[in-house]
């Protein structure tokens, strides 16, 4: 009759309730479009490709999926994900019956003069809490979205890295043109230079427009050091995302990330399951909903099932030797929590500010990533407009220089002119190098913004 009851127990525990809310997803009320995007529905979403099909450079696809290996911090992420891994497994066996083996003693009350013994019990305990309320359920909800958030998070680590290896490339790129214009520079200059002196030693030209040339070259020149410094320091920095020692880094020829001139970004709904930062974020939520509820049943008692399985004896020989009479006691305890200085309370209110604060936070990250998109998407669309304005200048200042040179030679205008227009021509030089790389980076961040640069590695 007794093993009757305690089935009837067992199957009505199993379709007890859970209590406390069940997640939603918040209305965040997401526009239609993002702004500045450009509707191209023909058009792949490029945060859909993979960032191997994004960045067409071979060194700097290299040089990612080096540092998608060998980065410190991707390490650190994957030893977290274990971590949590391991506590989600953790956090289900409260859940499960505990069975253990053991032997105990205990003396025996005897009268004055009796003889002392002692009584042996050993065999098998069970010790079961039947998860009524749900609480266990809520902790294991819990701890497999905190499992998730950092799986997320490890997303996020994956499409910073890619991000940070391409700006970081690509900033190494630029210097270098930079490098190589201010050399060319100083080779013109140095020519111009000679040329005046030439001039001033037949008579032509003045010893005040020598020293204009001597000052315009040494002024070009004393950029180099700072122009290798800079080269060094990108040089390192990208060596340490590699996991590598800071070292120089070898570079390819400078080109576009795969993205077209109208870029489709896709649709705003699409961040709350692209970018890993949404994603985390909406784990953190379901995590601080489902602690309300672990908090909420620790108000309702709590129904355990207990047994004995083994064997009671005076003597341990016989305990031992299997010649001790069996014993089977199975129980059934309930604890009803009465008065516990209002910490439940406190627990339980802690929980529900937790919650407040995750929706919150939820809901900041996903205008942050609306904001985020629109700024990438207004640097991406202008910046061909810049570049194509810094061409212009570019050549201009180009055939300025040239027309200024060949009137010099001819007597027509100073040699101030001359150092005015050689100017103008670096300036337009570093300053197209400087509109392409705002590009690429742009491009980079637009990229990291709709949600791209992570792969799925678990």
């Amino acid at each position: 009759m007794r093993s009757r009851f305690v089935f009837l127990f067992i199957a009505l525990s199993l379709a007890g309730c859970t209590v406390g809310p069940d997640y939603q997803r918040p209305d965040l009320s997401l526009p239609d479009s993002y702004r500045n995007a450009v509707a191209s529905p023909a058009l792949q979403a490029i945060a859909g490709l993979p960032w191997w099909q994004v960045f067409a450079d071979p060194t700097l696809k290299d040089l990612i999926a080096t540092a998608l290996v060998g980065n410190l911090d991707v390490k650190l992420a994957a030893a977290r994900v274990q971590e949590a891994k391991a506590l989600f497994a953790g956090a289900r066996s409260p859940a499960l019956p505990l069975v253990s083996a053991g032997l105990y003693s205990s003396p025996a009350a005897r009268q004055p003069g009796d003889d002392f013994t002692t009584s042996f019990l050993g065999g098998l305990f069970l010790s079961w809490e039947i998860d009524f309320w749900g609480r266990y359920a809520r902790a294991t909800e819990a701890a497999r979205a905190q499992l998730l958030a950092t799986q997320a998070a490890q997303d996020g680590v994956y499409a910073s890295l890619v991000a940070t290896v391409a700006q970081g490339y690509f900033q190494l790129q630029s210097l270098s043109e930079t490098l190589r214009i201010t050399r060319r520079t100083i080779d013109a200059q140095r020519e111009s230079h000679r040329l005046v002196s030439r001039l001033a030693d037949a008579g032509v030209s003045s010893a005040a427009e020598v020293r204009q040339a001597e000052n315009q070259l040494a002024t070009t020149e004393s950029r180099l050091p700072g122009l290798l410094v800079q080269i060094a320091r990108a040089e390192n920095s990208l060596s340490v995302l590699l996991g590598r020692l800071p070292g120089p880094v070898v570079q390819g020829v400078p080109t576009e990330p795969v993205i077209v001139p109208e870029v489709p970004a896709g649709l705003p709904s699409e961040l709350l399951d692209r970018r890993p930062d949404m994603r985390q974020a909406e784990q953190q939520l379901i995590l601080a909903n489902a602690r309300v509820g672990e908090a909420k049943a620790l108000f309702f008692p709590s129904i355990s099932l207990t047994g004995t399985f083994g064997a009671l004896s005076t003597e341990l020989g016989d305990l031992v030797n299997g010649d001790a009479p069996s014993v089977v006691s199975p129980g059934l305890d309930l604890l009803q929590p009465l008065f516990a200085g209002g910490s439940l309370i406190a627990n339980y209110d802690a929980a529900l500010a937790r919650l407040k604060q995750a929706g919150l936070a939820y809901r900041q990250t996903g205008l942050n990533a609306l904001r985020e998109v629109a700024d990438a998407l207004s640097q991406y669309s202008h910046s061909a407009e810049e570049i194509a304005a810094q061409r212009r200048r570019e050549f201009s200042a180009r055939e300025g220089l040239r027309l200024t040179e060949k009137r010099y030679r001819a007597g027509v205008v100073s040699y101030l002119e001359v150092l005015d227009a050689q100017r103008q021509l670096y300036s337009a030089e570093t300053d197209l190098a400087q509109s392409k790389l705002t590009r690429r980076t742009a491009a980079v961040q637009l990229y990291l913004a709709l949600g791209g640069g992570w792969v799925e590695v678990r």
